[in-house]
């Protein structure tokens, strides 16, 4: 079966559930679509307002989480260990879903998170025992929450094509930013920047206007003689014509006679185009905790802080963000597992990302086996001491 048919197949299975248009809850009714979230979503590449740096960052970001897989752990008393591939949760998140692979559902996950602040995953659930088999992220700009008086949320729907898809509260994960003036939608990381994105883009559309045809007058023809209309609009086409736009600049100007030229143009650096876009892209870079050598910026580069800017990349933009999904998943996810079976094993799971292979963080893990070595070379600590308390490691021997 082709992936469009696959895509129909299952919202032509999700459409069959009873979903009202409209629920109500003390004279409120579900939260409409949220068209900000829909503009944001465009600035990642879709719109003539697109901003590079919001691409750059959020795919920077993405691509960071969802090249760093996440692995499932079950307590012991001999330590933590793996869970087997077996498992329900683990195979979950082996195969996130029929369409995606883990990668795909990691870079949707973050993109729809760090443009919108919100992203909702759903859950199907078709094992028999009621436990999830796919994972599925959903476009914020179509979701809509439905609250409860005494739940807080009722459930979900799905705008798509004019029809509303309905969820239960308990079919759906719901990741989002703090918003201090919303209680149920996340906020926008580009909500603080909103106005530096408005700047640069009228900006750049001043550059645009600039080189097409001059964002501002550059001249003006004077004669001391009076033009009736034709002769007036006659000479307005003709130098229009004749000298507009950046493919016809720096032409001579031929004048008739008593027409005279008078420049009023600005040089384009009077209005400092350039730190003006810079001062966007920083505060863009700010807002996402992304250093500047992370998105292709050389200019102040060299090998000591390049790799000072990856390591600050990785602890103060990238790390947050995983625990922050790690969270969600330990507490939304894994309880629905609680109950499934694997090789007779009992003790808490949980899941965490495996940062042992991120090179911006080797450093700490150098200076951990040096720590290790010495105090176990001392006799302060034991070998499974050492896994125990630096790696949270299962004893060995």
């Amino acid at each position: 079966m082709g992936i469009t048919n696959k895509l129909l197949s299952l919202f032509s299975r999700k459409f069959n559930r009873n979903a009202p248009l409209f629920y109500t809850w003390g004279g409120e009714t579900a939260t409409p679509t949220d068209w900000r979230s829909r503009q944001y979503m465009e600035l990642y590449g879709e719109a003539e307002y697109s901003s590079i740096w919001v691409y750059a960052c959020v795919k920077a970001l993405a691509q960071a989480i969802a090249s760093t897989p996440m692995v499932f752990y079950v307590d012991t008393p001999r330590g933590r260990e793996k869970l087997p591939p077996q498992h329900p949760l683990a195979r979950l998140f082996w195969g996130v879903n029929p369409l995606m692979t883990r990668y795909d559902f990691w870079e949707a996950t973050i993109i729809y998170l760090e443009l919108t602040g919100n992203c909702f995953w759903a859950l199907e659930k078709e094992d028999g025992r009621g436990l999830p088999t796919e994972l599925w992220p959903l476009r914020p700009d179509r979701m809509r929450i439905i609250p409860d008086k005494e739940k807080f949320i009722q459930g979900y729907l799905l705008d798509v094509g004019g029809r509303s898809v309905a969820y239960s509260k308990d079919e759906v994960i719901h990741l989002k930013y703090f918003n201090p003036l919303n209680e149920r939608w996340g906020m926008s990381p580009l909500s603080a920047a909103r106005q530096g994105l408005l700047a640069d883009f009228y900006a750049v559309l001043y550059n645009q206007k600039f080189f097409r045809q001059g964002a501002r007058p550059s001249g003006v023809l004077s004669t001391e003689e009076e033009l009736d209309d034709a002769t007036f609009r006659r000479l307005k086409a003709e130098f229009e014509q004749a000298y507009a736009g950046a493919e016809r600049s720096h032409r001579v100007i031929l004048l008739e006679k008593g027409l005279q030229w008078q420049s009023i143009s600005l040089p384009q650096k009077d209005m400092e185009f350039i730190e003006q876009r810079k001062l966007a892209r920083e505060e863009i870079l700010a807002v996402y905790k992304v250093p500047p050598i992370e998105v292709g910026i050389l200019e102040y580069a060299n090998y000591a802080n390049s790799e000072t800017q990856d390591k600050i990349f990785w602890t103060k933009g990238v790390i947050p963000r995983l625990r922050k999904i790690e969270e969600a998943v330990n507490t939304f996810l894994v309880p629905l597992f609680a109950h499934a079976p694997f090789e007779g094993r009992a003790g808490a799971v949980f899941g965490e990302f495996d940062l042992s292979r991120v090179e911006a963080l080797r450093e700490n893990e150098d200076l951990k086996s040096q720590i290790a070595e010495r105090l176990v070379r001392t006799g302060i600590w034991t070998v499974n001491e050492a896994r125990q308390r630096l790696w949270n490691m299962p004893p060995v021997g």
